[in-house]
């Protein structure tokens, strides 16, 4: 695939999902505002993680602070790929929180869990359980909102569920995806 084609791709998949397209040079010159973006870029990292993504997001001249908690997949370094995330201004220069990635050629994007509270629909969480007698499983959701699972009793790790967004972090009614 072209890069022309390529970035056409990318467009696409980021505006439809609330996610703003932005280069290296953009964030780094200070004309990209924080928020929800997309960046693609060479993925150089810091330290030999496994549940974290510490490095940088290099363009062809600059490159920007990339740091979170690994999703899903932790991407390999020195590759080239697509990653959503929120960009946030700091002391120490521009950042950008990583949500998830993909590799040129994927049919991958961007899962917010963005449900308006009474609405129900299908989201990607990474379930896991709360210590304490009595107290529900919690989810996390790819944009880094966590959910507490009231009812839930199904399994641990990254599962799509169909909820009902309860009220602000509750999610409730949770069912598998089907066919995801």
């Amino acid at each position: 695939m072209t890069r022309f084609a390529w970035t056409l791709l990318s467009l696409g998949l980021a505006l439809a999902s609330g996610y703003r397209p932005v280069t290296v040079a953009e964030v780094v010159a200070g004309r990209a505002r924080e928020g929800r973006v997309v960046i693609v870029g060479r993925y150089l990292s810091f330290f030999p993680a496994t549940r974290s993504v510490e490095g940088v997001l290099a363009g062809a001249r600059y490159a920007v602070v990339l740091e979170g908690e690994v999703f899903d997949r932790r991407p390999e370094p020195g590759r080239v790929l697509e990653v959503w995330g929120e960009l946030l201004e700091t002391a120490r220069g521009p950042r950008l929180r990583f949500h998830n990635f993909r590799y040129p050629g994927e049919d991958r994007r961007p899962r917010p869990a963005d449900l308006a509270v009474g609405e129900t629909g299908a989201v990607w969480l990474r379930v896991y359980p709360v210590a304490g007698p009595g107290e529900p499983p919690a989810g996390i959701s790819e944009d880094r909102q966590v959910f507490r699972l009231p009812g839930y009793r199904g399994p641990f790790g990254v599962v799509c569920l169909i909820v009902t967004r309860k009220a602000a972090g509750i999610l409730t009614d949770a069912r598998p995806c089907s066919g995801r």
